[in-house]
């Protein structure tokens, strides 16, 4: 089936599933549904420690892709807040539904792969925006409860301490920022993370390129960077979380975006002390105003690139919450990153390989397929090159390799990849002992490495974080072209070794016989 057919059959999937009772992509609490039906959840009732146990335990359904964990009895809580998710968009064992969590985040079935993901999202765009739509009060869970002013004491709820040597509790790793442009021309949803830094203060990470960074500026140019208005949502509907993940072009309102996906209109409803509309469904909604000239330490914390240099903290501007609207019996979905594979690399990894897929169409690059292999910590972007295409070109490595470079690391999309490898079309870039395979064997260290010295460097990268780069932020970029010289010529006739390498006739009778063999059965 090609994949503008399986696209289709995706997208008639989900209208199809709007249809039923369940919409885990539009509503939180219908994708804990969702896990539960799927025998992917593990609701712990035992009261669990917000200092460290939670962490551990989020850390080892990571690493041993168990079900998703629902503590349901978390230290500390109060006042209906709060509940906790945990792994909300990690991996699966079995390899045909290993994704699930991620294709739920999107109203689409549990054996929907990586691949056919990105594809889903890029076809989206292609579809017409549909905008939220205002619901009243009665219709809005989140307004069941609401609490103000001196009532709000961050100190007190049960805000989880994830990662030994983090620099505090971190509130914010899996909610969504809303923030507006002055004029409202623009509304952008979007991920950062966020340390309560006092009863009614979070400290945040807030730097460019990120777009929140950009509205606020918006906001500091007319004299206002010291109260700007925001809003920080919990639990909201599964495929806005995901679309707020994605480097989509500035000016974009992520909103529209989130309709077109899902192939309706979201149910928004107005915050309590300023104008923006946030999701009716969300779990948690803190609101307040974003202070750009009060800078304190922000971090350290445990990232996707699974260090924390303990010590090492960034002064982050100040976000005054001065309200919580929030529903009976709350949930707080967390992340807790670090060695992969969680959500910094399943959704942030696969979001920016969906939108350096689109640039590759918009600039007729002969890219078949992009991705970020989860065991390169988001730091890689492998492109799957169509060889023929690449011939027809008449070009050379160099000025291929090069011309990549130019093209992806001078936009927002590649930011935090330091390294673009080019594979041919014979490797799955989806399976990384494939990637590994062609990147250790087919590029020579040096003379196959094309260097950007002068393009931005991710301030999180721990090797620039922990080297003198760290001052300038320029440079330590690559692309490394792993496809042989005469490939970009002819083709070149060379047999693979491994089981696939055999014929079609020695292959289905080894299968057949494999049981008699004394093996046992393969899956």
């Amino acid at each position: 089936m090609s994949s503008k057919v399986f696209v289709r059959e995706l997208h008639n999937t989900v209208k199809r599933t709007n249809s039923q009772q369940l919409k885990p992509g539009l509503r939180f609490r219908d994708f804990i549904s969702q896990l539960q039906k799927d025998g992917d959840l593990i609701e712990i009732n035992k009261e669990v420690d917000p200092h460290l146990e939670i962490g551990a335990i989020t850390r080892k359904v990571y690493e041993e892709r168990l079900p998703a964990p629902l503590f349901n009895n978390v230290k500390g809580q109060q006042k209906n807040l709060f509940r906790i998710l945990g792994a909300p968009g990690g991996l699966r064992q079995n390899k045909a539904t290993d994704h699930a969590r991620i294709a739920h985040h999107l109203n689409l079935p549990s054996n929907t792969h990586v691949k056919d993901i990105i594809n889903f999202l890029l076809d989206a765009k292609n579809k017409t925006p549909i905008p939220p739509h205002q619901v009243t009060k009665d219709q809005a869970p989140i307004k069941e409860n609401l609490i103000q002013g001196d009532e709000i004491d961050l100190t007190k709820i049960p805000v989880p301490f994830l990662h030994h040597g983090d620099g505090g509790k971190y509130i914010q790793t899996y909610g969504m920022f809303i923030l507006e442009t002055p004029d409202k021309s623009w509304t952008n949803w979007s991920i950062a993370r966020g340390m309560v830094k006092s009863k009614n203060e979070i400290s945040g990470l807030v730097i460019n390129p990120q777009h929140i960074r950009v509205v606020a500026e918006e906001w500091a140019k007319i004299g206002k960077g010291d109260q700007i208005p925001f809003t920080l949502c919990f639990g909201v509907p599964p495929a806005a979380i995901l679309v707020s993940s994605m480097p989509i072009p500035e000016g974009i309102s992520e909103q529209d975006y989130i309709g077109a996906i899902l192939g309706e209109s979201l149910p928004v409803i107005k915050a309590e002390t300023n104008d923006i509309l946030v999701p009716a469904t969300s779990e948690i909604v803190l609101e307040g105003t974003l202070n750009l000239n009060d800078l304190s330490p922000e971090g350290p914390f445990g990232e996707m690139h699974g260090y924390v240099f303990k010590g090492h903290s960034h002064p982050g501007p100040t976000y005054k919450i001065n309200s919580i609207s929030y529903r009976n019996n709350s949930i707080m979905p967390i992340s807790n990153p670090g060695l992969a594979t969680d959500e910094t690399h399943t959704l942030i990894g696969t979001l920016v390989a969906a939108e350096a897929k689109q640039i590759a169409i918009e600039n007729d690059l002969p890219i078949i397929d992009v991705f970020s292999p989860y065991e390169s910590q988001a730091l890689w972007l492998v492109m799957k090159i169509d060889l023929k295409k690449l011939q027809s070109l008449n070009t050379t490595p160099e000025e291929f390799s090069n011309k990549i470079g130019e093209i992806f690391f001078n936009t927002k999309v590649a930011f935090i990849m330091h390294e673009i490898i080019l594979v041919g079309d014979d490797i799955d870039i989806f399976d990384f002992k494939q990637v590994i395979w062609a990147y250790t064997t087919r590029h020579t260290p040096g003379d196959d490495q094309y260097y950007f010295p002068n393009v931005k460097s991710f301030a999180l990268a721990p090797f620039v974080s922990q080297s003198e780069r760290i001052k300038t932020l320029k440079g330590g970029k690559f692309v490394t072209n792993c496809i042989f010289p005469k490939q970009y010529k002819q083709d070149i006739d060379f047999t693979t070794c491994n089981f696939d390498g055999y014929d079609e006739e020695i292959k289905n009778k080894v299968l057949t016989n494999w049981e008699s063999y004394g093996y046992e059965k393969l899956e």
